[in-house]
């Protein structure tokens, strides 16, 4: 079964039948995302019922003819309706419980921006994909990404030279770690760290430190934790703590000059991350980092 379809399912059956419950279990390991909204439409429509319950209980007060074969049918058919009430739209409850999930999973979506989702029809997402206003966000992007790339190639190429690495996979892993000096971590007084490698800070660091929330992988599962990251006085400084470390603990990592795919899997085994596709991140991302310096090297050769 497809993981739409089980999801469908288990929207549309009771929490309360075996087989619902399997699906749901089904779904939430199959699609985290889908898994979360299929269990918050439950917990809504469960919700829907009690509330449906109340009513009832308070009306039998009141004199409404009952009878045990009727409050079982009247069971059922709250259970039915609320169930159907659910799927249908719901009250909003769903919607909110899997904001908090999601907020749960990434705190980081607190101070983002809210994001508008806007119905296209099937027939127009290659459209709407494709008009003009949509490229606006893309050149954003690239121009933060070159600037990023620009500002910090001067300490890359030092740290890189001592380490027998190409600056473009130093670069790589620092875009990385950073979200290209997006998500870059916080001090504690919401001056920037300078950390853009997520170095977190052990026993033997004695400098400043800020507590930040992240996410690690414990047998394969993601799991929202709270640790101590270094904070440095200059982006200088962190490429030569940076180079430090990778000297210290990552030797298989050295001397591989551009050669991003081992430099990844180097990282990965020494336990860089706990990320199970952090090389091919790597990788990915060192390959963005060459075809952006290749064009802004071309670019000044035209100009110049």
């Amino acid at each position: 079964m497809a993981i739409s379809s089980q999801s469908s399912f288990a929207a549309q059956t009771l929490a309360l039948d075996p087989q619902g419950l399997q699906s749901l279990r089904r779904t939430a390991r199959n699609d985290a995302e889908a898994g979360a909204r299929a269990v918050a439409k439950q917990f809504e429509a469960l919700f829907l019922q009690q509330m449906l319950k109340s009513m009832r209980q308070a009306n039998q007060g009141l004199g409404e003819e009952s009878s045990s074969a009727m409050g079982m049918f009247r069971s059922m058919q709250d259970q039915q309706f609320a169930q159907l009430t659910t799927v249908k739209g719901g009250l909003g409850l769903a919607d909110a419980i899997v904001r908090q999930i999601s907020v749960q999973r990434d705190p980081s979506l607190l101070t983002r921006p809210p994001v508008r989702k806007t119905a296209v029809l099937p027939e127009a997402v290659n459209a709407a994909t494709s008009v003009t206003p949509a490229a606006k966000p893309a050149a954003s992007t690239a121009g933060a990404a070159e600037d990023f790339l620009g500002k910090l190639a001067g300490a890359a190429e030092v740290a890189a030279k001592g380490l027998g690495l190409s600056p473009k996979l130093v670069l790589a892993h620092a875009a990385l770690e950073s979200g290209w000096g997006k998500k870059s971590i916080k001090a504690a007084d919401g001056s920037d760290s300078h950390n853009l490698f997520g170095i977190k800070a052990g026993k033997d660091w004695t400098g400043k430190t800020v507590d930040v929330p992240t996410t690690e992988f414990v047998d394969g599962k993601m799991q929202k934790r709270v640790e101590k990251f270094r904070v440095y006085a200059s982006y200088s400084d962190a490429f030569g703590d940076y180079a430090s470390l990778l000297k210290r603990r990552f030797g298989d990592a050295l001397g591989l000059g551009s050669d991003s795919a081992s430099f990844g899997k180097a990282l990965q085994a020494g336990g860089y991350a706990t990320d199970p596709h952090y090389a091919n991140k790597i990788a990915r991302v060192a390959d963005s980092v060459s075809t952006r310096l290749a064009a802004h090297q071309s670019g000044s050769s035209k100009t110049a």
